[in-house]
């Protein structure tokens, strides 16, 4: 059998399986059943963290245990089990996200000791301003001012991520007021914002001026930026806020507002 490649080795990894799991589980695969002693010579690994490794591999269900002769040998399970353990983490991060959600609230509602205080916060890569965005469902206002251009993060990072923050937003009853570049195709509107928002679009000295989304919350100020930059900056500030609350009142009054 050939050897796996670097990326499948990588998989492995990703399941959760440490270095030394991948390298007896792929000789176990390639080689058939073998004692201890025999993959601790092939792979020049210690006896201790042989042993080890085939304990979390057996916990796992991708390998079995022969006893033949008094000879204790371990063998690969079939592939599937891989699709099995896959399965299993699924089912576990589910139940994981159901607490998450549930012990959020808790710890907002006690978490006092920077409640109000000014300060900024960075978050760096395409994951982190994911989580960042996402956060800005739990504010406690329950409305959402946003100002975006046409060709912003949500639309680059793909579809799935906008439906699903949208929904969940949807979800949450919260409302929103929306300055955009261009008006969005009526068929996404009506599928999407189910009432609780108003758009309008922005004056025409501002279309094609600027990349960067920006969303106002809790006396809290998101900078989202491309996909290309990569950042999301968060400006708590109360005086910050209300002059960004200004201006975007006032961008508002002058934009042309459309149906939902």
């Amino acid at each position: 059998m050939q050897n796996l490649d670097k990326n499948n080795r990588e998989v492995l990894l990703h399941l959760g399986l440490s270095d030394s799991e991948v390298q007896l589980y792929l000789m176990l695969v390639e080689r058939g059943a073998l004692t201890p002693r025999e993959l601790t010579t092939l792979t020049k690994a210690k006896r201790p963290t042989v042993y080890y490794a085939l304990r979390q591999l057996l916990d796992r269900g991708l390998i079995t245990k022969q006893m033949a002769q008094g000879t204790e040998r371990f063998q690969a399970e079939a592939p599937e089990a891989l699709s099995a353990m896959v399965k299993i983490r699924q089912q576990e991060l589910a139940a994981l996200a159901d607490e998450v959600t549930a012990l959020i609230p808790a710890l907002k509602k006690n978490n006092i000791a920077h409640e109000g205080a000014p300060g900024v916060l960075y978050y760096q890569g395409e994951d982190a301003m994911k989580r960042a965005i996402m956060d800005t469902l739990y504010c406690k206002s329950g409305h959402i001012d946003s100002i975006a251009p046409h060709d912003n993060f949500f639309w680059q990072v793909g579809q799935a991520f906008s439906a699903s923050y949208v929904a969940e937003r949807v979800g949450r009853r919260i409302t929103t007021r929306h300055l955009w570049e261009k008006e969005l195709e009526p068929k996404i509107l009506a599928n999407s914002y189910k009432g609780l928002a108003e758009v309008r679009l922005l004056p025409k000295e501002m279309i094609g001026h600027f990349r960067t989304t920006v969303f106002l919350y809790d006396q809290e100020v998101m900078y989202i930026s491309s996909r290309d930059t990569g950042f999301v900056l968060v400006v708590k500030s109360r005086e910050h806020f209300e002059l960004m609350q200004a201006m975007f009142n006032s961008l508002w009054a002058v934009s042309k507002q459309i149906g939902l």
